[in-house]
């Protein structure tokens, strides 16, 4: 039997799979909006994991960058300690209505120009809702767990007779009080990386329209105080809008029989002189709006208990996923 075993391993032999791997695809990553400058284009290359002479090389280094409006300005972007990050200056500001052009010119003489982009106008924002409720979720350890919160909402008026887009992205922030030897107040702030991409369609009236957001876990203790809600949403054109759904596909969903397949994700961006040649990432144009919804303890239907158990100072709190604890309060807390 032994002999058999022995026999069997030996008739195993590795197999080194004969595949090419594309790699050095231009990335482009960079937006316009209305909110205070300066905007970064940052520029960056896939990288070959079998290759050792340029497995590092990601930045693409000393490029010429511009963007072209169709008011007549150009604007040429600085380069900061050859990183790859390009900027504009502090008085270039995205304007409604206005039209966007990328330029890029790489060390190596490859030319790349964008699609003229127009940054439309984002529609008002009524609200933010909230609704308390479960939701279900499998734990680190494999155990189906349910956490109660809040499902947030976005209320957004639907621009009359006018279709578009938008992005909405959120954080949240809460205070806690530890209860230690040293008491201390410590800022939890969790700004998870999912958004949402949503569209809207032309309407006789300027009627609000309910959009789903994202569930917010709750514990007593996140009520020391409050719960800040903070809401970005960015307009998109169609075109970033189905870069943004491709996007979120791609990375959210669970591979379940009714998920779409993964596909390519189209950039805007494109090789002057070879128009076949792949470029990843997108150049955009977006109007900015903000709004923010404080939620209480009496909001919350269970039985709050907002002391901590944790009797330590505040930068040993436990940390959520994507979030950072500062025992400075953040200058925005109070507005």
């Amino acid at each position: 039997m032994a002999l058999g075993i022995l026999t069997l391993q030996g008739c195993v032999d590795p197999y080194d799979y004969p595949f090419v791997e594309k790699t050095n695809y231009l990335v482009v990553e960079g937006a316009i909006t209305t909110d205070e400058g300066p905007y970064v284009i940052t520029l960056t290359s896939t990288r070959n994991i079998k290759n050792e002479e340029n497995a590092f090389k990601l930045r693409m280094q000393n490029a010429r960058v511009a963007i072209t409006t169709s008011s007549g300005r150009v604007e040429r972007l600085a380069e900061q300690d050859t990183s790859g990050v390009y900027y504009t200056s502090d008085d270039f500001r995205g304007k409604v209505g206005e039209k966007y052009q990328l330029k890029i010119v790489l060390e190596d003489g490859r030319e790349y120009l964008s699609d003229s982009v127009e940054l439309l106008a984002m529609p008002d924002i009524d609200s933010i809702g909230i609704k308390y409720g479960a939701e279900k979720y499998v734990s680190k350890l494999n155990s189906a767990l349910e956490s109660t919160g809040f499902f947030v909402d976005a209320f957004v008026k639907s621009q009359t007779n006018q279709s578009g887009y938008f992005r909405a992205e959120w954080r949240y922030t809460y205070m806690v009080n530890t209860n230690g030897a040293a008491p201390n107040t410590c800022w939890v702030n969790v700004a998870p990386v999912e958004y949402g991409v949503f569209s809207y369609e032309a309407s006789g009236s300027n009627n609000s329209k309910q959009h789903p957001l994202f569930f917010l876990p709750v514990r007593g203790v996140m009520f020391a105080e409050k719960i800040k809600v903070k809401v970005t949403f960015s307009s998109e054109t169609l075109s970033s809008y189905q870069f943004w759904s491709s996007v979120y596909n791609t990375t959210y969903n669970q591979g379940g029989v009714f998920d779409p397949t993964p596909a390519f994700i189209p950039s805007n961006v494109r090789n002057v002189n070879e128009a076949d040649e792949i470029v990843l990432g997108q150049f955009s144009a977006s109007d900015v709006r903000s709004i923010v919804r404080n939620i209480y303890a009496q909001d919350f239907p269970e039985r709050v208990d907002t002391r901590s158990p944790w009797a330590d100072i505040c930068l040993r709190y436990p940390k959520e996923d994507h979030s950072t604890i500062t025992d400075i309060e953040p200058h925005d807390w109070n507005e």
